[in-house]
C-alpha cells in the first residue's frame, strides 16, 4: 500500500513538472469554466494557475534579457502591472489556433499570442 501511495505522488510530481500543450492547457481551462465558483477550490485550477505563472515568468525573463542586451526584441509588452491580459482573450487566440499547433507547447502558443498582442513598432 505504501509503495502504491509513493509511485502515486512521484507520478504526479513528475507530471506537475511537464510542460502542459496548449490542447491540454485549453482542456483544463474549460474544465474550470464548468466547475463554476467550485472552481477555486479545483487542483486543476491551481494547476493551470501554475503553469500559466512559470510560463509567464519565462517571458518576461526572456523579454528583459533581450532588452537588457540591446538585441532585437521578441515582443514589446508593458511594464509589468500596466497591462492587463484577460483570460478570454487568450482563450479566443488559443481556440482559433490549428490542431498541429496544440499539441505544440502552451508556452509556444503564449510566446506567439504575446507577439501579436504587443508587436515591436
Amino acid at each position: 500500500m505504501r509503495v502504491g501511495i509513493l509511485a502515486t505522488a512521484a507520478f504526479l510530481s513528475v507530471a506537475a513538472t511537464s510542460e502542459m500543450t496548449t490542447g491540454q492547457f485549453l482542456a483544463a481551462m474549460d474544465k474550470a469554466e464548468s466547475l463554476g465558483p467550485a472552481a477555486l477550490m479545483s487542483s486543476d485550477v491551481r494547476d493551470l494557475r501554475a503553469e500559466s505563472d512559470r510560463v509567464l515568468t519565462l517571458y518576461r525573463a526572456d523579454i528583459a534579457r533581450q532588452a537588457k542586451t540591446g538585441g532585437p526584441r521578441h515582443s514589446c509588452p508593458p511594464p509589468k502591472g500596466e497591462g492587463k491580459m484577460k483570460g478570454e482573450e487568450l482563450k479566443i487566440y488559443l481556440t482559433g489556433l490549428p490542431a498541429a499547433k496544440k499539441k505544440q507547447p502552451f508556452r509556444t502558443a503564449l510566446y506567439d499570442f504575446m507577439k501579436q498582442k504587443y508587436p515591436c513598432k
